[in-house]
């Protein structure tokens, strides 16, 4: 449960993207707005590999290179812009801090992330989990739920003989 950033959920223009990147302390540059643009129209968490080739095929002709997308994650991740969600095979993914959910589900095979269902029930478990942390003398920042198995499409392809 990231209760840290609280934004929008309606999509927002380049220029409101711009504004709300000035207000965090950050420079509003090229690349920083295209990858904001990006994880707002993606319906998934999104990997700095995947990114990176969105960001080549976005028909702008203006490269990014590696690692100006790595220090631009980095730094949106900071100022609460984005979420950081890593697998169980330790790679990152991205989302708007807006937009992330309280948990995924991991495929352990594909490794796919999918959202979990929005449950009106979820928020008040995680209060009351992040209560009882409390009151053992732990502090939480950030509470997100991982859920493992199979997604849909590799549970079929494991049924095929």
């Amino acid at each position: 449960m990231n209760t840290s950033a609280v934004q929008p959920t309606s999509p927002l223009p380049a220029t409101r993207w711009a504004e709300l990147v000035r207000t965090r302390g950050l420079r509003a540059t090229r690349d920083v707005l295209r990858v904001l643009l990006l994880l707002e129209a993606s319906k998934a968490p999104e990997t700095h590999e995947s990114l990176m080739q969105a960001l080549q095929a976005d028909g702008s002709g203006q490269p990014v290179d590696r690692v100006t997308l790595y220090r631009v994650l980095d730094r949106l991740v900071q100022v609460n812009l984005l979420t950081r969600i890593q697998d169980s095979g330790r790679t990152a993914h991205f989302t708007l801090a807006q937009s992330a959910p309280s948990g995924f589900f991991e495929c352990e095979q594909c490794h796919s992330l999918t959202a979990l269902p929005d449950d009106p029930q979820l928020p008040a478990l995680l209060e009351q989990l992040n209560a009882r942390l409390q009151q053992t003398g732990l502090r939480s920042t950030d509470i997100t739920l991982s859920v493992h198995g199979l997604c849909h499409d590799c549970e079929e392809d494991s049924d095929k003989p």
